[in-house]
């Protein structure tokens, strides 16, 4: 028996993804791998970005929150129960969201500093090992990490609101101050017998949830500083590298790069492909 072999070619080029006839351009196996890698690359830190934004956002819609119920009070000064359960609902809610978005963030981290420098077999442990300094240096870093925990089993982050107003000044330019803090308390988080212990023994009296929050996302944000000089080199080489096939087909197509995308052709089909995004 004879058997036939047929060698399937397998073509690289880089060309618009689109219906219409477009030029193209021949690269090689090597240079098509490469741009494979360098979007990889771009995606893992893009990801990396866009997690520390829903922090951000999280922790402005809380600050926005508590900047809105100071300035109602300035100019409404009864508050009804449903009011009241309204405005604890509602920054409640703010919290809970941050909470969750910073253990988004701290979950997927290390993954996503390992995705971008894949050659630097440590960067996902020098990610946690910053992490672990934020949280032995900061009371307040580890006091919302078990908050969060918490507020993932048994209640509330929550647990007193207070709504006062007082005069900066008894002289003739003094001014009407408004004011709202938000607290967790000792008394409620005992009851959680899975609270961190070594965390409680640390509070001793009502914990400002303002100021934690505060110092927690500075804390992260400390982090996420670490990271990207960390994956700055590896996403400065990826953009570079994806921006100069861009320069590459511009010299022969003038209209717009959107679509651009590098593909691995099999009998004149498409096997698979790597869009050249920044």
């Amino acid at each position: 028996r004879r058997t036939i072999r047929t060698l399937c070619v397998v073509r690289y080029i880089i060309r618009k993804a689109v219906i219409a006839s477009v030029p193209e351009i021949e690269i090689s196996a090597e240079e098509y791998a490469l741009l494979g890698k360098a979007r990889r690359v771009l995606s893992s830190a893009l990801a990396i970005e866009e997690k520390y934004e829903i922090l951000v956002a999280n922790f402005l819609a809380l600050e926005t929150e508590l900047l809105r119920v100071a300035a109602r009070n300035t100019v409404r000064n009864t508050l009804s129960y449903s009011e009241f359960f309204e405005t604890r609902s509602t920054l409640n809610i703010c919290l809970v969201n941050l909470l969750t978005a910073a253990r988004l963030y701290l979950d997927q981290l290390p993954q996503d500093v390992a995705d971008c420098i894949p050659e630097n077999l440590e960067s996902a442990t020098l990610v946690k090992a910053s992490s672990s300094q934020e949280y032995e240096k900061h009371f307040e870093y580890r006091f919302m990490e078990a908050l969060r925990n918490h507020v993932q089993h048994r209640g509330i982050p929550i647990h007193f609101i207070s709504q006062g107003s007082h005069w900066t000044s008894l002289e003739e330019d003094g001014l009407m101050e408004f004011t709202v803090d938000i607290a967790a308390q000792r008394r409620y988080l005992e009851e959680d017998d899975k609270f961190k212990k070594a965390v409680l023994n640390e509070i001793t009296s009502d914990v400002d949830l303002k100021a934690a929050c505060r110092r927690y996302v500075e804390s992260l944000s400390t982090i996420n500083e670490f990271a990207r000089n960390l994956v700055a080199e590896s996403t400065k080489s990826a953009r570079e590298r994806i921006e100069a096939a861009h320069k590459q087909y511009a010299g022969i197509h003038s209209e717009s790069l959107i679509g651009l995308t590098a593909s691995a052709l099999a009998d004149g089909r498409e096997i698979s492909s790597v869009s050249l995004l920044l």
